[in-house]
């Protein structure tokens, strides 16, 4: 269903319903550009990862600025790129159960597809489907390198036989190894950071060198996001990265690297004010996410979070100066983690100079199959 009330292109900021999620089109496009420069100064693919922010005209920004691809982290946000002209995918995950696998079939037909294994069925079922369907499917082996999430152990006997297993399979085509650390990312000491991905990347080579052993072509060994792109790139055996928060930042990447800018904020209002000393804003947990707390305020100083409910967040006016806040003022917040507080919206403002150049539907929003 058509949204009537969605303000258009040529609104002014200030003129804003919200809560709203705005995004500085300076800003992200510098940072989209940014991280495409270096990447082709280190000779190295950039594959985004799109689960940051979920909207198919932000993706055609960052291929048309040198990305190879993008990567999705669920099924259905694969869905809505292919369907919006995105041809080279990898998905970030093991597509299991019949059901999805068909799914992911008829993806197949539109666009090129990679996506992760890491147990012998899943690699049988992928193989059927392929044949049943008529369609080429790419695969990655999923490395546990360090964050013991899903993964084969990098020195198991598993990872010769899975590349074997795929390479026997018609319709799969063998492309290399997955070896993404998420839970390094947001170190914010960066020598820790920097030991942790090396660690990281260590496992990852002892993958590719049992495969090197078996004469096994690898193709592709992917890893890295933001928080490690100018450390994961330092590996000669690492083919590409797959950043994806770089984009917009938040407050949590911001305390890790400043190499890029805040692009994407969430827009809020002040509701009320009881007292000279706190005040409601209409921005509570359904307009921006609790898992990075706080948020932090953009657009004022002296001014701190206090209580946040479904439809509220309650602020605190430390400052003389904050206290002349007025109901219908407007704030400006930066989340915690903007991963989780964009897939809350539906669309996002683009802004160029105070005023809304683009309304672009946050089309992977609430993609969770």
């Amino acid at each position: 269903m058509k949204n009537c009330n969605l303000q258009s292109p040529g609104t002014k900021v200030s003129q804003l319903d919200t809560p709203a999620f705005i995004v500085d089109l300076d800003k992200m496009e510098n940072n989209i550009s940014n991280m495409a420069k270096y990447c082709k100064s280190k000779n190295i693919n950039l594959r985004p990862h799109i689960k940051h922010h979920k909207t198919p005209e932000i993706a055609l920004k960052q291929i048309q600025n040198g990305a190879i691809g993008i990567c999705c982290q669920k099924l259905s946000e694969a869905e809505v790129m292919a369907q919006n002209d995105i041809n080279n995918i990898l998905i970030t995950y093991e597509i299991v159960t019949e059901y999805k696998i068909n799914r992911l079939m008829e993806i197949c037909k539109i666009a090129n597809l990679i996506v992760l294994v890491d147990n012998p069925k899943n690699i049988k079922d992928l193989d059927e489907a392929t044949s049943h369907f008529n369609t080429n499917l790419g695969i990655l082996l999923d490395i546990n390198v360090g964050q013991n999430r899903c993964g084969i152990e990098p020195d198991s006997h598993l990872v010769k036989d899975l590349a074997n297993q795929v390479l026997t399979a018609p319709g799969l085509q063998f492309k290399g190894i997955h070896g993404y650390a998420g839970s390094i990312q947001s170190i914010v000491n960066f020598e820790e950071r920097k030991k942790a991905d090396k660690e990281s990347m260590h496992k990852s080579l002892i993958a590719l060198e049992q495969l090197n052993d078996s004469k096994i072509p690898v193709e592709i060994v992917t890893a890295g996001g933001t928080g490690t792109y100018n450390l994961t790139t330092q590996y000669d055996h690492v083919t590409e990265i797959q950043p994806g928060s770089y984009v917009f930042m938040d407050n949590q990447y911001s305390a890790v690297l400043n190499d890029f800018e805040v692009a994407g904020t969430v827009l809020a209002t002040v509701i009320s004010k009881p007292t000279s000393g706190r005040a409601v804003l209409d921005s509570g947990m359904k307009s921006i996410s609790t898992d990075q707390w706080p948020p932090k305020i953009k657009s004022h100083q002296g001014i701190s979070v206090n209580t946040v409910s479904d439809e509220h967040l309650t602020i605190n006016l430390d400052s003389e100066d904050s206290k002349n806040i007025k109901i219908g003022d407007q704030v400006e917040l930066i989340p915690g983690h903007n991963d989780t507080t964009v897939n809350l919206h539906t669309n996002c403002f683009a802004i160029r100079n105070g005023i809304v150049q683009n309304v672009w539907p946050i089309s992977a929003h609430a993609m969770t199959r």
